[in-house]
């Protein structure tokens, strides 16, 4: 399911999207990953030695189209620079 609901928000969404991958089973949501950066959109995944459950961040690292493996805490901090327009570069 959050794979369609990505892949929607790349159709449907006129704003700047950012994709977050964290703790969880499956890989869910990972196909959509590159459309969101087709959109220019911001992909970050969780780091596997901090998820609970490291599938899900997994899959989207193996995609290929994750910006920023980070931290929760450094996900945070992430985001809020982006919102503030402090990262201009997608990190990898």
């Amino acid at each position: 399911m959050i794979t369609v609901f990505l892949r929607s928000l790349t159709q449907h969404w006129g704003g700047t999207l950012i994709a977050v991958i964290v703790s969880g089973y499956d890989g869910d949501g990972a196909a959509a990953l590159c459309d969101i950066k087709d959109v220019g959109g911001i992909t970050i995944a969780q780091r596997l030695d901090t998820a609970g459950q490291p599938d899900m961040p997994a899959s989207a690292i193996a995609s290929g189209c994750i910006d920023y493996v980070l931290s929760p805490e450094a996900i945070a901090a992430t985001i809020i620079r982006i919102a503030r327009g402090a990262l201009t570069d997608h990190g990898c």
